[in-house]
C-alpha cells in the first residue's frame, strides 16, 4: 500500500512484488523538467539517472491527448518500466512528483501498478508575505521547490505593505531607497537589500515556469500603503510625512483616491508590474481599507460629489473598479482580498476575481457576489491562514475545512502565511508543514477521495519526503496540540501580537482632521 500525498484519483496495484527498480542503468526521456526529479534520486539514492531522447528509456515520458484534464496524468509501472502519459508537460511533471513518492516508499522500487489522476481545482496556491520579512531568493526557491511538491500551481507573491516595499519600480525610486527600510524588523534580515530588483523577479518567476507555477505579484491599495506613502508622502489625503510602519496592524493611512496624480501614480507602478509577471495577473489587495481620511479629505468628498457616489464605500468601490479596468485594458486580470463589501447598486467588476479571507463561503456576502457571476478563491481564516498559531486552527481543522459557495464558481484554494511574527525560515516551516499537505490535497483530491483518517496514516511517509527536503515541520503531536500545549502556543502568541498601534493611529486621526479644517477654511 502506497501513501501519497495529494491522495490521486485512482491507484491500482495488480502486482505486490517490485517491478522497476532504480539502478545505474535507469533512464529517463530527456525533457526540460527532469532536473529537479534526477537531483531527488541522485540525493535520495545516490544514483544518477541519464536523459535519453530515445524510446528504449527506463522512465518513459508521453504527451497524450487521451489524458483526462489539462494537468492530469496517469502513471503505469509495467515489465520493468514506468511510463508517465500527460495531456501536456505539467501533466508529465506532476507525475514525476508522485514517482518520488513511490520509489521513497519502495525504497527504489515500483510494483506493477495503474494511476490515474487530475486536479480537482485549476487554481491551487501559496501566498508568501515578503513586505513585513524580506525573504531571500534562496529561500523562495526552496518554497516553491515545496509547493511542486505538493503539485500546487499558484504563487502568490505579496510584495508591498505598510512594514515595507519590495519590488523595484523605476518610474518611482523613491519606493525601493526609502521604502524598503523598515526600522526596527529589518536589523534581523541576512541580507543588505530589501527589495527585489527586476533581474532577481524575472529569475524567481522563471524558477516557478520550470515547475508549471504561475506567479501572482500583489501590490496592495488603497489601504496597506505606509511605505509607499513614506516614499511620497503626497498619495496621501494629507500629505502627511510617515516612516515605513515599524509595526503590524491595520493603519489608518491610505491613498487618496480623490487625486488624479494617485490613480497615475497605481497606473504606473501595475503598467511596469505586468511587464514583470507574464501571466498579466494582479492582486490588488482592497482589505483593510479605513475610510476615515477619506471622509475628512477636500479632495475625496469632491470626488463623491462629481462621480454622483453615496459615500466612501462607494467610493472605494468606484477606486477599485478604475484599477482593475486599467489592467484589464493592458490584457490582464485583477483579484482582490476580502474586499469591503460590493455595493448593490455600484458594485465591483464581476471581472475581478474575489479571494475570500474573512467571510463565510456560504455567507450572505459570498452569495450576493455569486449570483453577479464572481469567481471564487477560497483561503478563509482561519482554516489557510498559516501563521496562526496550532492552538487556533490545528491540522485536523485545516483538513475538514472545504466549504463551496452556493453560487459562483470556485477556482480553487490558496494557503496563506503573513510573517510579521515569523522569525526564521525554520518557524516558517514549523508553521506551513504539515497544514500545507492538507490544503493541497483539498485542492487536488477528489471530495470522495478524503479522508482524513487516511491523511493521518500518510502522514509518517510524508514526513520521510519532507526530511529529503531538510523540513523542519510541526509533528502531529504539535500539529493537533493537546490542552496543555494549546495553552502554551496561544500564551506565547498573545505575547508576540500585543502593540499599541491603535493609540498612534487614533492620535494621527486628530492630527488629520486638523489639517481638513485648515484646507475647508
Amino acid at each position: 500500500m502506497f501513501n501519497i500525498i495529494p491522495q490521486p484519483n485512482q491507484i491500482i496495484i495488480s502486482k505486490g512484488k517490485p517491478s522497476f527498480s532504480l539502478s545505474p542503468d535507469t533512464t529517463v526521456t530527456k525533457t526540460d523538467f527532469t532536473t529537479e526529479f534526477r537531483d531527488f534520486v541522485k540525493k535520495q539514492f545516490d544514483i544518477r539517472i541519464h536523459r535519453e531522447i530515445s524510446d528504449d528509456v527506463s522512465i518513459k515520458l508521453v504527451k497524450s491527448s487521451e489524458v483526462a484534464g489539462e494537468e492530469g496524468y496517469t502513471l503505469i509501472s509495467r515489465d520493468g518500466r514506468i511510463y508517465i502519459y500527460g495531456k501536456n508537460e505539467c501533466g508529465i511533471f506532476y507525475g514525476l512528483q508522485t514517482l518520488k513518492q513511490l520509489l521513497l516508499q519502495g525504497d527504489g522500487t515500483v510494483p506493477d501498478m495503474y494511476i490515474e489522476d487530475k486536479p480537482l481545482y485549476p487554481y491551487r496556491g501559496f501566498m508568501l508575505d515578503s513586505s513585513r520579512r524580506f525573504w531571500r531568493t534562496s529561500e523562495i526557491k526552496r518554497l516553491i521547490d515545496l509547493m511542486a511538491l505538493h503539485k500546487l500551481n499558484v504563487f502568490h507573491w505579496h510584495l508591498t505593505d505598510d512594514q515595507g516595499w519590495r519590488i523595484e519600480i523605476d518610474k518611482y525610486p523613491m519606493l525601493t531607497q526609502k521604502g524598503s527600510h523598515r526600522r526596527r524588523r529589518d536589523r534581523k534580515t541576512n541580507d543588505g537589500k530589501r527589495y527585489y530588483t527586476k533581474e532577481q523577479i524575472r529569475d524567481i518567476v522563471e524558477y516557478c515556469r520550470k515547475r508549471f507555477i504561475k506567479v501572482i505579484p500583489e501590490f496592495d491599495v488603497p489601504g496597506h500603503t505606509v511605505a509607499a506613502i513614506a516614499s511620497y508622502p503626497e498619495l496621501s489625503c494629507f500629505g502627511q510625512k510617515r516612516n515605513v510602519a515599524s509595526s503590524w496592524g491595520v493603519k489608518h493611512d491610505i491613498l487618496c483616491a480623490g487625486k488624479d496624480s494617485t490613480l497615475k501614480f497605481v497606473y504606473e507602478v501595475t503598467d511596469e508590474i505586468m511587464q514583470l509577471f507574464p501571466d498579466k495577473i494582479i492582486h490588488i489587495g482592497g482589505d483593510d481599507a479605513v475610510k476615515m481620511r477619506w471622509s475628512i479629505c477636500p479632495h475625496c468628498q469632491k470626488r463623491i460629489k462629481d462621480e454622483s457616489l453615496k459615500d466612501e464605500q462607494e467610493l472605494y468601490t468606484w477606486f477599485m473598479n478604475k484599477i482593475a479596468s486599467h489592467i484589464e485594458k493592458n490584457g490582464g486580470k485583477a483579484i482582490i482580498r476580502s474586499c469591503d463589501g460590493s455595493d448593490k447598486e455600484k458594485p465591483l467588476d464581476k471581472n475581478i476575481i474575489w479571494q475570500v479571507c474573512d467571510k463565510d463561503m456560504n455567507g450572505k456576502v459570498v452569495s450576493r457576489e455569486g449570483k453577479m457571476g464572481r469567481a471564487f478563491i477560497n483561503s478563509s481564516s482561519p482554516h489557510y491562514y498559516l501563521n496562526l498559531p496550532y492552538s487556533m486552527i490545528n491540522l485536523k481543522k485545516t483538513y475538514e475545512y472545504a466549504p463551496e459557495p452556493v453560487y459562483g464558481e470556485l477556482l480553487g484554494t490558496e494557503a496563506v502565511i503573513w510573517t510579521e511574527h515569523i522569525s526564521s525560515i525554520k518557524s516558517l516551516d514549523f508553521m506551513v508543514f504539515p497544514r500545507i499537505a492538507a490544503i493541497a490535497e483539498t485542492a487536488w483530491s477528489d471530495k470522495d477521495d478524503r479522508s482524513y483518517e487516511r491523511f493521518l496514516n500518510s502522514l509518517p511517509e510524508y514526513y520521510d519526503l519532507l526530511n529529503i527536503y531538510e523540513v523542519r515541520y510541526a509533528t502531529l503531536k504539535q500539529a493537533n496540540p493537546s490542552k496543555l500545549r494549546k495553552a502554551a502556543y496561544g500564551v506565547a502568541w498573545r505575547n508576540k501580537t500585543v502593540n499599541f498601534h491603535r493609540l498612534y493611529d487614533l492620535a494621527e486621526d486628530e492630527k488629520s482632521r486638523s489639517l481638513a479644517k485648515k484646507e475647508n477654511r
